[in-house]
Order: C-alpha cells, then sequence, then structure tokens
C-alpha cells in the first residue's frame, strides 16, 4: 500500500467509525473503533472537521457527521428515493391549493425540478420533472440560490439569463436584489418572468446539517392563483417544507 493510500484509508476508517454510531464517538471510542493511535486520531479528527467533514456535537468532544459531508450525501441521493419522500407531501398540497405542486433540488449550479403532483383536471398548468429552473426567473431557483454561499450564487448568475417574456428580470443586480427579498421574507414569488399568465410561490426546505438543497413550490395560472394570498400560499408551502425537512434529515437518503 502506498503513502497517500494509506493515508486515506486511515480517513475512511474514522469516517467509517463515526457514520456507524449516529450518536457520535469521543476520541476513545474512535480509537477503539479504529485500532489507530491517540495522536493518529486525534490528527485525523481534527483535519476531518476543520473541512467539514465532521463536527462536535453540541460543542463537546463528541464528534458527528459534519454538514459538508452530510451534504455530500443529501446531493448524491437518487432521484427516486427523493420522489417518494416528497410524493405525500406533494399530494398534500395538490388536494389543499388544486393547483401543481412540485419539488425542486440544486443540481450542480443550477436547479431542476425533481418531482410534481398534479390535479386531474384538463388544461393544468404544472412544471415537468427536469426541467431547468433559471435562477433569475424560477421561483423554485430563487428559493434555493438565496441561502447558498455567495460564490455559488456568482457561478450561477455566469450562466446565460433568457429574456423569457416581458417580465423577465435578466440584470445581476436585480437578481441579488430578488434573492435578498427571498432571504427576508422567506419565500420566493415569480409571476409571468417564465411562462406568461403563470405565477409560482416557493420556499426553501432546509435539511439538517445540510442546508438549503430543495424548495417546494406551487405553480398555475396567475388568475386561478388570484384566489389565494401570498401569505395563504407561503403558509401552506412552509408546513410543507417542514414536513419534507424532517423526512430528508431524519430518514438518510441512500441509492
Amino acid at each position: 500500500m502506498n503513502r497517500a493510500k494509506g493515508i486515506l484509508s486511515r480517513y475512511a476508517a474514522v469516517l467509517d467509525a463515526v457514520a456507524g454510531r449516529p450518536g457520535g464517538l469521543s476520541l476513545t471510542e474512535t480509537m477503539q473503533a479504529t485500532g489507530l493511535p491517540r495522536g493518529t486520531v486525534h490528527r485525523l479528527l481534527g483535519a476531518l472537521q476543520d473541512v467539514g467533514y465532521l463536527a462536535n456535537q453540541d460543542k463537546r468532544k463528541i464528534y458527528v457527521l459534519g454538514p459538508r459531508l452530510k451534504r455530500l450525501l443529501q446531493l448524491g441521493a437518487s432521484p427516486a428515493t427523493v420522489d417518494a419522500m416528497a410524493k405525500p407531501i406533494l399530494d398534500g398540497l395538490v388536494e389543499k391549493l388544486g393547483e401543481t405542486a412540485f419539488l425542486a433540488g440544486l443540481v450542480g449550479v443550477g436547479v431542476e425540478s425533481l418531482a410534481t403532483a398534479v390535479p386531474s383536471r384538463e388544461g393544468q398548468s404544472h412544471v415537468h420533472p427536469g426541467r431547468d429552473m433559471p435562477i433569475h426567473a424560477a421561483a423554485s431557483a430563487k428559493a434555493i440560490f438565496a441561502f447558498q454561499d455567495s460564490s455559488l450564487i456568482a457561478r450561477a448568475l455566469e450562466r446565460p439569463r433568457t429574456r423569457y417574456t416581458k417580465d423577465t428580470r435578466v440584470d445581476a443586480a436585480d437578481v441579488q436584489r430578488d434573492l435578498a427579498a427571498v432571504r427576508r421574507k422567506g419565500y420566493a414569488v415569480c409571476a409571468n418572468e417564465l411562462d406568461p399568465g403563470v405565477l409560482s410561490v416557493a420556499v426553501p426546505v432546509h435539511v439538517q446539517g445540510a442546508g438549503v438543497l430543495y424548495s417546494v413550490g406551487v405553480v398555475g395560472l396567475s388568475a386561478r392563483l388570484a384566489r389565494y394570498t401570498e401569505a395563504q400560499l407561503a403558509g401552506d408551502l412552509r408546513a410543507a417544507a417542514q414536513s419534507l425537512s424532517a423526512r430528508l434529515s431524519n430518514e438518510q437518503p441512500h441509492e
């Protein structure tokens, strides 16, 4: 075994040990689980904590999986797994609001729709899974990007920004102001920005330890959604997002 592979195997052993104990491990327990010397374990734990792969639980010397690793695990979840978790929640929104409900997720430096639930009536406006949701024109994307770090937002804004309708805001400064408004209000609204005559409202889904990787939204014809206030739609969507957050936070996604 070469030196680099040996070092990586020790890091992997520590991560395997901590991941196998949801309640976390102390330094001594990690030593016992891995068979590595105290000094080596102390160094490995510190390095993994520095990069966000491990964290101290409640500021104690109990090590648990960190936010960066949890984020990677969430981003690696299969679409089928996320869809299964979201389906009953989206169905509940459709039953309550009578409009298309959908889940969108962060994919690389963009956002895509991942799952939808559609009312049975004909002529329904809805979002198809796999559709790109642009940062400057989609409520679902704004609800997610508002809570990302500035470097990821900057990379997303480097992508071409198409003017889909006369109401589409393509200037980067306007998009940044929209994201600031989302952070302030807790939800995003896009009216006639992506599709003419269509209104969409979306809220972020905060996943414990991983941040905002998803958003839940509702979309429909503006004239039809006018029967609800923004506050009503945002309230129902927040409740749905909290339910989905609990599912994603408590059930570790896997292939």
